[in-house]
């Protein structure tokens, strides 16, 4: 295993996490175990799209906000993504980037999330949860990737389809 190299973590890449055993991950996990992926891709329950570096947009309660990911998720097991296009390699992934920053400072989908788990609450379309805003700031630029679903139906698992290929795999460490 390639050791964490901050250098390694490209603009408009994709960074999942898997799950720390927490509650809410592990509730996330069991949904998307339960919508047809398998256990190991089910395993990573959070998203982000790398900012380059040290740097990511977390989407997360209460506002989405720029971090440093050696300090927020310091000793996290992650899978760094890519989208599989010549555009996006060459210079579309900033334009990713762009525009999930662009999602800074704004209020956490509680209700998304929720509507996620049980369809009959109603969605917000203001605010987005971690892989809703990472598919918005994708489709932005490939508006086909990650097939038909709506932004709100897509799940951290969904980077993982062969659209995506892994870049780095391991733990982040300071």
């Amino acid at each position: 295993m390639i050791p964490f190299n901050p250098d390694i973590f490209k603009m408009g890449y994709i960074i999942l996490y898997r799950n720390d055993g927490g509650i809410f991950g592990n509730g996330i996990m069991a949904k998307q175990i339960s919508a047809g992926f398998n256990p190991e891709d089910a395993s990573y329950t959070h998203s982000e799209i790398s900012g380059g570096g040290e740097h990511a947009i977390n989407i997360s309660p209460p506002l989405s906000k720029l971090v440093k990911i050696t300090e927020v998720h310091k000793n996290r097991y992650v899978k760094l993504m890519r989208y599989k296009n010549d555009d996006y390699e060459s210079y579309k992934r900033y334009k990713v980037a762009y525009f999930s920053a662009s999602l800074c400072n704004r209020g956490y989908d509680f209700p998304g999330i929720f509507s996620f788990l049980f369809k009959w609450i109603k969605q917000n379309n203001r605010l987005y949860f971690c892989s809703e805003g990472s598919a918005w700031a994708l489709r932005m630029c490939f508006p086909t990737a990650l097939g038909p679903q709506e932004n709100s139906e897509i799940m951290p698992a969904h980077f993982l389809r062969e659209e995506f290929s892994v870049v780095w795999e391991g733990i982040i460490t300071a």
